[in-house]
């Protein structure tokens, strides 16, 4: 993300794994390990010992403590004996209380397999079959998107299927890193799939290869859309590529999607703005540490390619990197902003791999717009706000019960309607009360599933709700998706 800077050199170790996913992408079609990380790498060292024993350390009293406590509890602690790895927990503790102390939620610590997923990740490919996923709770995990051109394309999946087992093992109380795991494998190997699409129970052997791309485009008449999942390290020069084409086919206007984009490498959000704006114009400002503000300006040599209209579309889900790109666009190239309010997230960081192959990602400044706006919990408001549609922001029902028929008041009730009605069928409220009305539409659609037909709702039914919701909404979204739909009718306007 950042240019290397010198840092004190400590041994981290793990930190429970933080929330800040949920809280950068608070749709509910989270995006797997998608978060905004570069590679510096940097020498650590192999214990709290060690690091207690520099002399710059130990002769601060407060590290003199933090030493005779480690000591004590290391050698001393009645407990201690019984507790496998007490050594590697106490240290986990140490590292987690300087962490959480900073009270910042995007500073934190990345163990082994975190830091390794999310390096990969942001290479911009990754070994696999090409899908992104999210969970509805530890059982359920619905796929929202595939990659083109991807093993699972080619395989028949569909946005909105559910993945059921892998490789003949139910998905049961499980993560979704560990569903990301048993997916992903070398290139060349297979994997066996059981998904469930509308109430039916579909296998599918898949043939892992290595996926690329994070930038994805379409030409629909006068307009080209290009949608930027993440801004990794091969995103800008592939955003130059496709522009390369939209060039030639002498579009006029420019929707780029950043929703649900969670930032990334600095080089690349550099790269696609110096495509769209004036040479030696500032993008977007750095104040540090130290309060020094540095500026970003548009880099050298590289082409311009200019629009009737640029658009982007952005929602609660559009952080960092995003919303510095989007910030300077609309200040600089009279981009038109469009969807809902961005996440806010207008700080930078610095991930520090170890020897270990765990990780430390630290904020070490705050973003500044070219014209002096800060985006760190403000985020940036749309020039036209346009919600998105209810049934593709709305969760998955949270049942407080095994099943509840209608005349019932409850908090479930309200999506499934919302549900229903998205799909084509005659319910008469979307409110938390399970109507009469609602009921019968639901019982039809039990039918039109194969799911049993009592119209109660129940567990079943929502998961089948939700991946049909999702099925239907990917299969057109310049139809179902109402932000694109106000993009494209901004375009279109003479």
């Amino acid at each position: 993300m950042m240019s290397e800077k010198k840092v004190v050199r400590y041994k981290l170790v793990r930190h429970k794994w933080p929330d800040e996913i949920e809280a950068e992408k608070k749709q509910r079609k989270r995006r797997i390990g998608i978060i905004a990380l570069c590679v510096i790498f940097f020498f650590s060292g192999y214990g709290l010992n060690r690091f207690l024993s520099r002399s710059d350390v130990t002769n601060d009293k407060t590290f003199a403590k933090l030493s005779e406590v480690y000591t004590i509890m290391k050698n001393k602690f009645y407990f201690g004996k019984d507790k496998e790895d007490f050594n590697e927990q106490l240290i986990n503790g140490a590292i987690k209380g300087m962490v959480d102390a900073g009270g910042d939620q995007h500073t934190m610590y990345l163990n082994n397999e975190q830091s390794e997923s999310f390096t990969s990740s942001m290479e911009g490919s990754v070994v696999g079959i090409g899908v992104t996923m999210y969970a509805l709770d530890d059982n359920t995990f619905i796929i929202s998107d595939i990659i083109k051109d991807s093993p699972a394309e080619k395989a028949g999946l569909h946005a909105g299927d559910q993945i059921y087992a892998v490789d003949g093992k139910v998905l049961k109380n499980t993560s979704t890193e560990e569903v990301a795991k048993k997916v992903k494998g070398e290139s060349g190997t297979k994997v066996k799939l059981e998904i469930i699409r509308s109430g039916k129970h579909i296998e599918k052997t898949i043939t892992r290869k290595k996926v690329n791309g994070t930038v994805f485009s379409e030409i629909k008449g006068d307009t080209a859309k290009i949608e930027l999942t993440t801004f990794a390290e091969t995103s800008g020069d592939e955003f130059g590529r496709h522009l390369e084409d939209i060039k030639k086919a002498k579009v006029k206007h420019l929707i780029i999607d950043l929703r649900d984009n969670s930032g990334g490498y600095l080089k690349a959000a550099l790269q696609i703005a110096s495509y769209l704006m004036q040479d030696d114009q500032v993008i977007f400002k750095e104040d540090d540490h130290d309060g020094n503000i540095t500026e970003y300006k548009t880099l050298n040599g590289y082409e311009h390619y200019t629009f009737d209209k640029l658009l982007i579309l952005v929602n609660g889900g559009t952080a960092s990197a995003s919303e510095a790109l989007t910030a300077a666009l609309k200040e600089q190239a009279q981009a038109i902003v469009i969807g809902e309010k961005t996440y806010g997230k207008g700080t930078v960081q610095i991930p520090l791999p170890f020897k270990d192959g765990s990780m430390l990602k630290y904020t070490t400044g705050e973003w500044i717009t070219p014209k002096g706006n800060k985006l760190n919990k403000v985020g940036i408001t749309p020039d036209i706000k346009v919600a998105q549609e209810a049934a593709y922001v709305t969760g998955m029902p949270q049942l407080d019960k095994e099943e509840f028929a209608f005349d019932t008041v409850n908090e479930a009730a309200s999506p499934v309607q919302i549900y229903l009605k998205f799909l084509g069928y005659a319910v008469d409220r979307t409110d938390a009360y399970f109507s009469y009305t609602s009921a019968k539409a639901l019982t039809q659609y039990q039918k039109d599933h194969g799911l049993k037909a009592d119209g109660k709702i129940r567990e079943e039914v929502c998961r089948s709700l939700v991946s049909d919701c999702l099925r239907k909404w990917r299969s057109d979204p310049y139809k179902y998706d109402l932000q694109l739909k106000k993009a494209m009718e901004i375009a279109n306007e003479k």
